[in-house]
């Protein structure tokens, strides 16, 4: 039982029973507003990926907090065994850290597997940040914009898009939280990890 009580007792908890890529980011979503993401745990399980870019999608479906792979990786191609130590070594040199110590906003609804859905960690100590940005099954539907929380409106953040989905750039504070944090992805069930990190005044 996910609650208060196991949460005091546990240094983590699985916080779902069915271990897809929309399941995992809807527990997630629910159970992050009441509980620590770190403590978060969700299981990675077999899922389709028939294009690179959907291996991705449902590894960091599962990263947002404490990950743990529960699937045959004997299965994967060499190619699925490098992004997959690539996105493990990034979790756990630059995610795991925001996870413990970042303030943590829900920028989107909850995720319903046809739309755009994400979250974003920032840590004002660090200076540093990142964005989760998943984007859904409709067809249309290949940018979007998240307005982001907590920033300082004066200043500039350098972004960087972990997959090369846009050029880095230095937005204002401003900017990300009224127009938005604009992210383009071709393809659906896609997803793009962007690092935030304090600039210039």
């Amino acid at each position: 039982m996910v609650d208060f009580g196991s949460a005091a007792h546990g240094d983590y908890l699985s916080i779902t029973d069915t271990y897809d890529p929309l399941s995992n980011r809807r527990a997630f979503f629910d159970t992050s507003h009441v509980l620590p993401a770190a403590m978060l745990e969700s299981y990675v399980e077999k899922w389709p990926t028939p294009h690179p870019e959907n291996f991705l999608y449902m590894l960091r479906s599962g990263m947002m907090g404490w990950v743990t792979i529960m699937l045959d990786t004997t299965a994967w191609t060499p190619e699925q065994h490098e992004a997959a130590r690539n996105a493990i070594a990034l979790y756990k040199e630059k995610l795991r850290p925001l996870i413990r110590d970042a303030e943590l906003y829900h920028v989107s609804a909850r995720p319903d597997g046809v739309h755009w859905d994400g979250l974003e960690y920032w840590d004002p100590k660090r200076g540093e940040g990142v964005v989760y940005a998943f984007r859904g099954t409709t067809p249309e539907e290949n940018e979007h914009h998240f307005v982001l929380a907590g920033l300082s409106a004066a200043k500039r953040y350098r972004l960087h898009f972990e997959d090369g989905s846009a050029p880095d750039r230095e937005p204002t504070g401003r900017e990300l939280m009224g127009p938005g944090l604009d992210v383009h992805l071709q393809n659906p069930s896609s997803s793009e990890l962007v690092f935030l990190e304090d600039g210039a005044a």
